[in-house]
């Protein structure tokens, strides 16, 4: 009966261990969804079936044995005694100790109590859903807030909702958008005498009065006067204008002004260039394909109308140098004015007529539809004069950069052409041979330059006989110095620098072997690693692959020997002599500072602005003691910067014009306050001489003990 009690003990335990797990892959399923629901009902029950159906796809908690929850027991459990695996043992099958073990530890098993950490997976999972939910819901909350509180900065359209205030007298009013020609929009029609169009749009507006008016003028901030012109019952005015600069304007309805209305004009951007092939400069080494594929992504705010590549071939040196100027299409089809394209354009160099030593400068320029072009940064594409790299002008004027391994690098490339032409009439061996012996060329050649970079050398590198053999250790570590330093003298014994001397290298650290500058160091280790790969191609028996690093080690250190020419100046330079005797003398007698000849006065541009704050600080509503003058002056300030953005001066416009008027309540000052306050910048620092120091400085102590002799 204990072993019944027992069997479903463990059951027990299994089936709340399965129920605990399929309740923790739901609450991390409604965690992942929660999010998604910000996108819609849809894809938060999508994804949360897929993630749940993905757990159980690859946990698959039904299929947990009760041998599993034996174990658990045995190790979470201590009186247990290691045996809760017998209680799933048939009890005939248990023999005389085993049944004893089993009626031993059942009424332990039945008062066992699952610990908190066995449930501590479903809490996290539950704290997880809990913060997902917490977290999508304040995202909405905030989401919806900004939505309905729009914050307004300096490049905001306009303030969102802000009621126009129309003259009495006008019944509706019509205004009538069409965008220029070129950007293929549809005219619109709006309601509001607030405007926000596409730069050059023709505006024309319709206003309908209640009875007749005598006359209906368009005040704009430019000074420019626009009278509207009335049908035979004097009751509908229309007026038409191109814009072309942002700004404000006002109604005037027989000699009656209307608030402010803006006039925000949205520019045409220029076309924008992102060249993705090639690099900034290329070049194109020996044995290389000349051709160039550039690829490029032009946009434009409302279309592309055409795109060229500007070409410019530069040939020839010093004063023979030529240019020859070309403009080349690209396939695409701009007759429909994309606002994208993709664009390519294959460069044959030598179907362009290119030779080595040519380059190439080539630029994009794009047209949108207004006919506005953008013009990229310039390429430049290089076909190194292998001609010029074996020639030896320069280098007897100049100091040489070590000439003669430029023409053993130069030599190392002959031999390899004249292999290839003799690769059909000599053997296979024979070509191997050599190859391979040039191979060994060019390792005695890089082993050379190594040198200057503080690497180690083989031994006898002049002699390739030796150099050349496979397997040759470089250096002998173990007779190191013993060579040459002969027995050891007693009396250097317990001297720790002989001893690192004796059985370290000191040699091989290549930063601080050499005393070249960095960016020799980077242009000599560049040259090593192509004579490696030279010297890789040409053991494996491929010269024609060899030379094109070759080529490239050659035209590294023919840089090399230009940059370290010695600079000679064609006019002498006379400087001042100096005199021996007054050197370290500390004399500072003739020394006078420097005086200021001319005051320079610092005029504080929103002097008008700073004042005008001052006085709205102080002022309340109603108010009649108001410095008109001065809210008259930052007003022209204000003015300037609506013209500019509408959008965001004209409240302040208007409620400064409010102030000044005795019609100001506590909201306009704060609105004109808050506007001054966006235009107001930070003095800047004006020119002031040094303090003097108030006691004698340290430098003057020293000169003054130094001339007098005093200690």
């Amino acid at each position: 009966m204990s072993n019944v009690n027992g069997h479903m003990k463990i059951a027990d335990i299994r089936a709340r261990w399965v129920r605990s797990q399929l309740l923790r892959y739901g609450l991390l399923s409604i965690a992942l969804a929660a999010p998604l629901a910000l996108l819609g009902a849809i894809p938060a029950v999508i994804g949360g079936v897929l993630a749940l159906t993905a757990q159980l796809w690859w946990h698959q908690p039904w299929r947990l044995p009760e041998e599993e929850v034996a174990q658990y027991l045995n190790q979470t459990f201590p009186e247990m005694e290691d045996s809760a695996t017998l209680f799933l043992k048939p009890a005939t099958d248990r023999n005389l100790l085993e049944a004893l073990q089993v009626e031993k530890i059942t009424p332990a098993l039945e008062n066992i109590q699952l610990p908190g950490k066995f449930y501590k997976p479903l809490r996290q999972a539950a704290l997880t859903t809990l913060f997902m939910i917490l977290f999508t819901v304040g995202w909405q909350v905030l989401n919806s807030y900004v939505v309905s509180h729009p914050t307004g900065t300096t490049n905001t359209a306009a303030p969102a909702n802000r009621p126009e205030k129309i003259l009495p007298g006008i019944n509706r009013v019509e205004v009538t958008l069409q965008p220029p020609a070129y950007m293929r929009r549809p005219a619109s029609t709006q309601s509001a005498f607030n405007i926000t169009a596409p730069d050059s749009a023709s505006v024309k507006w319709t206003l309908h009065t209640n009875d007749q008016v005598q006359e209906l003028i368009l005040l704009f901030n430019d000074s420019t006067r626009l009278e509207l012109k009335p049908d035979a019952a004097h009751t509908t005015w229309t007026a038409t204008r191109t814009l072309h600069k942002s700004g404000f304007y006002q109604v005037s309805m027989n000699g009656r002004l209307s608030e402010l209305y803006q006039l925000q004009l949205i520019a045409d951007q220029l076309p924008v260039i992102r060249i993705t092939s090639p690099k900034p400069y290329t070049t194109i080494e020996f044995g290389q394909s000349t051709k160039v594929n550039v690829q490029a992504a032009i946009s434009d705010d409302y279309g592309v109308r055409n795109a060229y590549i500007s070409l410019t071939i530069a040939s020839g040196s010093g004063e023979a140098v030529r240019f020859k100027d070309q403009e080349l299409p690209f396939d695409n089809n701009f007759s429909v004015a994309l606002p994208r394209y993709e664009v390519s354009r294959m460069l044959d160099l030598s179907a362009m007529g290119m030779k080595p030593g040519d380059e190439l400068y080539f630029h994009i320029r794009v047209t949108d539809t207004r006919r506005q072009e953008t013009r990229s940064d310039v390429y430049i594409v290089t076909l190194p004069d292998t001609a010029q790299l074996f020639s030896m002008e320069g280098m007897v004027t100049g100091v040489a950069f070590k000439p003669e391994y430029f023409r053993s690098q130069r030599q190392i490339i002959l031999d390899a052409e004249q292999l290839l032409r003799e690769k059909d009439s000599i053997g296979k061996e024979k070509f191997n041979s050599r190859s391979n012996d040039l191979g060994t060329d060019q390792k005695l050649l890089r082993l050379r330059y190594g040198k200057f970079l503080g690497e180690e050398s083989a031994s006898n590198v002049g002699d390739p006989r030796v150099a050349a053999e496979e397997g040759h250790d470089d250096h002998d570590h173990d007779h190191h110095g013993k060579e040459e330093h002969g027995a050891a003298d007693p009396k250097d014994f317990g001297n720790a620098a002989k001893v690192l001397d004796e059985f370290t290298d000191k040699h091989d650290n290549a930063e601080d072997a050499t005393f070249f500058d960095p960016e020799v160091k980077k242009q000599l280790r560049a040259t090593l690693t192509e004579m490696w790969k030279s010297e890789l191609q040409l053991r494996l028996y491929k010269p024609q692959e060899a030379l094109l690093f070759a080529y490239k080690a050659l035209r590294l250190l023919k840089d090399l020997q230009q940059q370290s020419r010695v600079y000679v100046a064609k006019t002498g330079v006379k400087t001042t002599p100096l005199k021996p005797e007054k050197r370290l003398t500390g004399e500072q007698d003739k020394i006078q500072p420097r005086q200021q000849k001319e005051t320079i006065t610092y005029q504080d541009q929103l002097l008008a602005v700073r004042q005008a704050l001052a006085v709205l600080d102080a002022m309340k509503p109603g108010d009649t003691s108001v410095n008109t003058a001065v809210l008259r002056d930052a007003q022209q300030a204000l003015a300037t910067q609506a013209a500019a953005m509408p959008a965001v001066y004209l409240p302040v416009l208007e409620a400064m014009h409010h102030i000044q008027i005795r019609k100001g309540t506590e909201k306009d000052i704060r609105t004109a306050q808050q506007g001054l306050q966006k235009i107001l910048k930070a003095p800047p620092l004006q020119p002031a001489p040094a303090p003097a120091p108030v006691s004698p400085s340290l430098p003057q102590h020293y000169f003054h003990n130094l001339k007098t002799g005093t200690p």
